[in-house]
């Protein structure tokens, strides 16, 4: 079975992006830079940096299954067209 090449996945440029701002944000809100809105910013760069995370592990996860599961489905089909009767209909 040969492995197909890997493409660049956006989804974590934009995990590790938004963790870098969020990291940059949690710095400034320690030195007291932000003052209140350093919090809010933080907390929605927690959240877009899960919510990136699992867009990006999905459509990784189901590129492999697609690459794996694919061939093998067309190898069966080919198998049960060459062994099966036609059909009359």
């Amino acid at each position: 079975m040969t492995m197909t090449p890997r493409y660049w996945n956006m989804w974590w440029t934009l995990t590790m992006a938004a963790a870098e701002l969020t990291l940059l944000v949690v710095v400034l809100e320690a030195l007291g830079i932000l003052q209140d809105v350093g919090l809010a910013l933080g907390v929605a760069g927690v959240l877009l940096t899960i919510v990136f995370g699992l867009t990006a592990s999905t459509r990784s996860s189901l590129t492999g299954f697609r690459g794996g599961v694919v061939p093998r489905l067309d190898r069966i089909i080919t198998l049960l067209e060459e062994r099966l009767p036609p059909t009359t209909t």
